[in-house]
């Protein structure tokens, strides 16, 4: 059972003798355990001493302290030189490496504060906000802007103003106080047909339409079967369509408070049963249960429940590699099948990237661990996809949009990825204390051009977007350019591919504009030249004007976008930038045009207010807001005194005060009954208006009595 091992016999005394009988003078003599050890300590006090050169040489500090996380390029440079068996488990952390960072702030009902980072409207609107309580000298003044939204009114979709859950009689076979018969769920479910089909891409027509047909194989009069999916299509398209029907008080004017029938939460009932439903698939889901969960985060974000959104994409990410999307699918399969799980991987992948982006927040899905290929979009395969819809060309189908969707925010993203990484850069070689670069002009403009240059990959998607996929100008003017010329409108071409040519061109303009916004600087140094920054301000704007003129030529001129929740939001996104220019820049070639946009802005806030509270609200912002930075203008102008400081070689500027101490202003004593500056300006009412990818959140009123409301507006330190 054992087995038994034979060693060599011990050697005796005098076999260690020199020149005694088994002496070997071929073979040198073992070094004794003591020299061993001596060896190895000296050779890792080399390897250390190695270390710290290449630490020093990096510009990094290497008086680390021994419980510091080691960064990750040295901890891959140390894998890499090491066995397998010394890998740092911590190669891949962020080590302890400076960050440009961004804010904690509530965004709902609750006073828990949530973080946003540099790129999201949250942190501009900060920044905004802390130079007009500086410049218009006003913390004791109160103002009653509060842009009304779902998420401020709601807890969530499926709870009353109370925060409790509403009586709507939802069960598993229907909701009894909202029933709705086969023949009004077939009028919006052809809406979804006409709006979100050919935008997504992710449902399959003559499949889908097969299950629902076999929900309703029971007995004539009875309501058709449960379906999670159905639910949540048919919640999306009544959010969508109620958002056509005209709101109005009994004054005759638009609505702003958001109610139980607004039309950004319109179908709230059959999305909890949706979700009711969709919690029993969560362990074995299927293709069906991501459609669903993909098409939940859009019903969210249209009606401003942005971090629930965000957290629902998550568990998509998550389901989706269950189902192992993010691989190559088997050519075992359908072509047919492979490609819907393409679009099912990169549609999701584009809307948690975009969303990310706006968030200012890290990524779920990580592209490092993906290996299914962009989908097709030939002819042959358009044919194939279960929907009828006519050709764009030689060189496009309908599919076409998915694809250059895909593309453009994969090449968003890259910029991204790459221009936050410098910064992070420039920061952490930045010998000052400070979490941002607005105090160093230098770097700032560094990481300008840094910016200017990785544009170029935006640029080489925008020469490859097929000609079908443009709407042309009138004149000589560019598509997706921002020269400002009207849009040459085709009659006669379909809703959806003109639909698609607006969204698409849209959506550039918007990812364009948030990659230069955080060179709207309210600081400047009057000893250094912020040539590059100022540049990436100035095209900023520019985008917000592109932005700012399609919405109000489109909505004016036809019913393409009317009730789109993101064209919406798009434009509330683009107001802010250009109301943030107008302040820091008021006297350059481009505030009159910005100031145009502005009321244009608002003209199409007024044409959407028609139908939904939020619009009519975010109208009455803009037009108050406006108003205080025409007021500082007009003082600028006309060289009254006033609290903002100005320089005789920059007099186009107004200066606020430092960005180090908006970033500080939480750790400031404040007296109990003496609200933070920060929150007493205009901006600071109106930010449960920031948009966010496809949404807008809200924020409790800023005054409250004696509270001091800085807890609720924290900037990360480290």
């Amino acid at each position: 059972m054992f087995t038994t091992f034979s060693g060599a016999p011990p050697r005796s005394s005098s076999d260690a003798q020199p020149g005694g009988p088994s002496a070997s003078p071929a073979t040198p003599a073992r070094p004794k355990r003591h020299q061993v050890a001596r060896a190895e300590v000296e050779r890792l006090r080399l390897r250390v001493k190695e270390l710290e050169e290449q630490l020093h040489t990096r510009g990094i500090s290497s008086n680390v302290n021994a419980t510091s996380l080691p960064s990750p390029s040295l901890s891959y440079a140390t894998s890499i030189a090491s066995s397998p068996g010394r890998l740092d488990p911590l190669r891949e952390h962020g080590g302890p490496r400076k960050m440009w960072e961004g804010i904690y702030t509530s965004t709902a009902q609750s006073h828990e504060t949530q973080y946003y980072g540099l790129a999201s409207s949250f942190y501009f609107i900060g920044r905004m906000s802390s130079y007009l309580a500086k410049a218009l000298q006003q913390p004791g003044a109160r103002y009653h802007m509060q842009p009304n939204s779902a998420s401020r009114s709601f807890a969530s979709p499926t709870t009353s103003k109370r925060g409790v859950l509403e009586e709507v009689g939802v069960t598993t076979n229907g909701p009894t106080a909202e029933a709705m018969t086969g023949t009004q769920e077939d009028y919006f479910l052809s809406l979804f047909w006409q709006s979100y089909h050919y935008l997504l891409q992710i449902i399959d027509e003559t499949d889908f339409r097969e299950h629902y047909k076999s929900l309703w194989a029971g007995t004539p009069g009875t309501p058709r079967k449960p379906s999670a999916l159905v639910d949540i299509v048919l919640a999306l398209c009544m959010q969508y369509g109620i958002a056509f029907v005209p709101r109005s008080s009994a004054a005759n004017k638009p609505q702003v408070d958001v109610d139980g029938d607004d039309a950004t939460i319109a179908g709230r009932c059959l999305y909890r049963r949706s979700q009711t439903l969709l919690s029993a698939e969560l362990e074995s889901p299927s293709i069906m249960t991501l459609q669903c969960q993909i098409l939940t985060v859009y019903y969210l974000c249209n009606a401003s429940f942005q971090n629930m959104a965000h957290s629902s994409l998550a568990v998509a990410v998550r389901t989706a590699e269950i189902l192992g999307l993010h691989l190559e699918p088997s050519q075992d399969m359908p072509r047919k099948d492979r490609e819907l799980r393409k679009r099912l991987w990169w549609t999701l992948y584009v809307v948690e990237s975009k969303t990310c982006m706006k968030l200012g927040r890290p990524w779920s899905a990580q592209i490092s661990q993906v290996t299914c290929s962009l989908p097709a979009d030939d002819h042959e395969l358009a044919l194939l996809s279960g929907s009828n819809f006519a050709s764009l060309g030689a060189d496009a189908t309908w599919l076409t949009y998915n694809l250059q969707n895909i593309k453009l925010v994969l090449a968003a993203r890259a910029v991204y990825v790459a221009f936050y990484d410098k910064c992070a850069e420039i920061l952490g070689a930045n010998d000052s204390d400070g979490t941002t670069l607005y105090s160093e002009p230098p770097h700032l403009n560094s990481c300008a051009q840094f910016l200017v240059s990785g544009m170029e990959c935006l640029q080489t998607w925008l020469q490859n977007v097929p000609e079908g996929l443009k709407t042309q100008r009138k004149g000589s003017g560019e598509p997706f350019s921002t020269d400002r010329s009207p849009l040459d409108i085709e009659l006669f071409a379909p809703l959806w591919l003109q639909r698609q040519r607006l969204l698409l061109e849209l959506l550039y303009h918007n990812l364009t504009m948030n990659l230069y916004r955080p060179f709207i600087s309210f600081s400047t140094t009057p000893t250094f030249s912020l040539q590059s920054a100022e540049g990436c301000a100035t095209s900023c704007v520019n985008h917000a004007i592109a932005i700012t003129n399609i919405m109000h030529q489109i909505l004016t001129e036809t019913d393409i976008l009317r009730g789109w929740h993101e064209a919406f939001q798009w434009q509330w996104n683009a107001t802010l930038s250009l109301i943030g220019y107008m302040l820091a820049y008021p006297l350059t070639p481009s505030t009159s045009s910005t100031r145009q946009a502005i009321d244009k802005a608002i003209e199409v806030f007024e044409t959407f207010g028609k139908n939904f509270a939020m619009a009519a609200s975010a109208a009455n912002v803009t037009r108050d807001l406006t108003a205080k930075a025409d007021s500082l203008i007009h003082r600028f102008e006309n060289n009254l005194t006033t609290p903002v400081l100005t320089f005789p070689n920059e007099p186009r500027t107004l200066q606020p005060f430092d960005n180090d101490e908006f970033n500080t202003v939480h750790t400031q004593d404040a007296g109990a009954n003496e609200p933070s500056e920060m929150f007493q300006n205009p901006l600071a009412d109106s930010m449960d208006m920031a948009f966010t990818i496809d949404s807008f959140s809200n924020f409790e009123p800023m005054l409250t009595g004696g509270m001091d409301m800085s807890s609720m507006w924290n900037f990360a330190q480290e």
